[in-house]
């Protein structure tokens, strides 16, 4: 079964780090970082089985060089805090070939370069562990093929779109050099890479592009759980440090926190299979109880139609043939029959009613059917009330007749130490 994993994450200078060295890292070659002199040789990584750079419009070609592209990065990207790159770390479904599994990287690598990114792509293919690392500028490049801003200055703006002026102690705008009228500037972002919903959705696409190359029982879903709206607990990321522990023979504490998720998710699965079955058995239940009662509205109707059809006496009318096994009044409908039923003996009431507004049997409204049911109902309780009586007054009298031989035996032992005791006396002064 496919499993989603897209975390997406910032490499920076303030944790020390190195945009050559993580390239080299991740593509097994030899890089040298031009700003530090340090040679960086990862060439004896194996699973390294595909690497290739992707570059975006404006871009120079020299930037096609791995080495080139991180080294101006570097070159750039300043600051002590600066942000050198982006990481998309992607778990590849197992069920896809080593081509397939290319092309689905290298489609979703598009996607970014069409967004203004060079991105460095390369997949490495362990055991039970296919994944793909891409890396990110930060910076779109201008038509010049120069680097562009991360933020500008632009002006503040009120509700109204006019821009807010810079007011002194008096409150009136201030004037700079030149007679110049001073407005309030704020920096914005040149682009939307920064955002939870840039990242939101490039979650979703990696996920989109996953199930185009998945069979539609194992397609995944970029979302939690939580807003999936199911109740299972999610595993955490165990890493390579903690596989390689237990590959040792150790127990990591990731894999056995994700062990105990798992039992607990197995324990909640099969709960909800048991719910089901459950349900299942009461809408079982419920449609017997139903087929009980609609046999006995049969009934009720074919009495009441007899009794009818005695009492008026319409002998010139042909008695209704009944259906074998199914013990109602062939050619009817449940309301005609109902009608019926009211009419003759349920209820006089109905009938007078028909009388009076011209409408036959044929034409008896649902709220009648509610009606019905509903006396019906009524009456079931009311047989169901006296059971309950019954059997309360049946469990009085054995309560009492316990009570009473309870007493019986108590006197009766009264009785007997009594008439020890007169003996006993009675002994003793005779000596």
């Amino acid at each position: 079964m496919a499993i989603y994993h897209c975390s997406i994450k910032n490499i920076g200078r303030s944790n020390g780090r190195s945009a050559v060295a993580c390239s080299a890292y991740r593509a097994a070659q030899k890089l040298r970082d031009k700003e530090t002199g340090l040679l960086y040789d990862f060439t004896r990584k194996p699973e390294v089985i595909y690497s290739k750079i992707f570059l975006c419009k404006n871009a120079p070609a020299a930037y096609a060089d791995r080495e080139t592209l991180w080294n101006e990065v570097q070159k750039i990207e300043k600051n002590k805090n600066a942000r050198l790159a982006r990481e998309w770390e992607l778990a590849i479904p197992h069920e896809l070939t080593f081509e397939q599994s290319k092309k689905l990287v290298c489609d979703f690598a598009k996607i970014l370069v069409d967004e203004g990114m060079c991105v460095d792509v390369n997949i490495h293919w362990k055991n039970n562990n296919h994944h793909a690392h891409i890396m990110g500028t930060t910076r779109q490049i201008k038509e010049n093929g120069k680097w562009g801003q991360k933020e500008k200055k632009v002006y503040k703006l009120d509700e109204n779109g006019q821009k807010i002026a810079v007011l002194d102690a008096d409150g009136k705008q201030k004037i700079g050099a030149n007679g110049r009228k001073l407005w309030q500037r704020e920096t914005v972002e040149t682009n939307d890479w920064n955002k939870s919903d840039k990242v939101e959705e490039w979650r979703k696409k990696w996920a989109e592009c996953c199930n185009q190359y998945l069979d539609p029982k194992n397609q995944v879903d970029h979302r939690s759980y939580e807003k999936q709206g199911i109740d299972y607990i999610p595993t955490i990321h165990e890493g390579y440090a903690a596989r390689l522990i237990e590959k040792r023979g150790g127990i990591a504490e990731r894999c056995e926190i994700n062990r105990e998720i798992v039992k607990k998710n197995n324990l909640l699965r099969t709960l909800r299979q048991q719910l089901r079955e459950v349900n299942e058995k009461i809408t079982e239940l419920l449609g017997e109880k139903g087929k009980q009662a609609n046999e006995r509205i049969s009934r009720l109707l074919n009495r009441a139609g007899r009794t009818a059809h005695q009492r008026d006496g319409k002998s010139h009318q042909p008695e209704r043939e009944i259906i074998a096994g199914d013990n109602k009044p062939a050619g009817t409908t449940f309301e005609e029959r109902l009608s019926k039923l009211r009419s003759t003996g349920t209820s006089g009431t109905m009938e007078n009613e028909s009388l009076r507004t011209g409408r036959t049997d044929t034409e008896i409204k649902t709220r009648d059917v509610r009606e019905f049911i509903s006396k019906l109902d009524a009456d079931e309780q009311a047989s169901a009330e006296k059971r309950n009586d019954k059997i309360a007054q049946r469990r009085d009298r054995e309560i009492s007749r316990e009570r009473q031989g309870a007493k019986g035996k108590y006197k009766l032992k009264a009785a007997e130490q009594r008439t020890t005791g007169s003996k006993g006396k009675g002994s003793n002064r005779s000596l």
